[in-house]
């Protein structure tokens, strides 16, 4: 699947890109932003998408959640807290609590894919299901 990924944490991105990968999606982006989420969903298709709740400061990615609702885009919230601020207006999506297994992540990656009703893994023989070398 191809898969947005929201986190502000540089380190943490990166990590959940690797895992992505290993586990046989195709990431689209790491952002840190509600605005360079906005407008990655502007140029780019994604079947789904990863969402640190709090980025930096005030913000959050309650925008981005809403507008991925909208469009029928399955998420799942990101969070270093076991619960979400119920006043925010973020829209209903499970949460798992960072830092993520690999075993959470692919469990939450299985139940997005299953309501997009396809199997948009890349098979492991692709050259683009690899991974990088770098």
């Amino acid at each position: 699947m191809r898969v947005l990924l929201v986190e502000d944490e540089p380190l943490l991105a990166m990590l959940l890109e690797e895992s992505l990968v290993d586990l046989g999606h195709e990431p689209v982006g790491a952002v840190a932003t509600v605005s360079q989420a906005m407008a990655l969903l502007d140029s780019e298709t994604v079947d789904c998408a990863l969402l640190d709740f709090s980025l930096g400061g005030n913000d959050n990615s309650v925008a981005v959640a809403q507008r991925l609702r909208q469009a029928g885009v399955p998420f799942c919230y990101l969070s270093g807290h076991s619960s979400l601020d119920t006043g925010s207006g973020a829209p209903d999506a499970p949460m798992m609590t960072k830092p993520v297994s690999i075993v959470h992540l692919e469990a939450a990656l299985d139940q997005m894919e299953s309501k997009t009703g396809a199997n948009l893994r890349i098979p492991a023989d692709c050259p683009a299901g690899q991974g990088s070398s770098a």
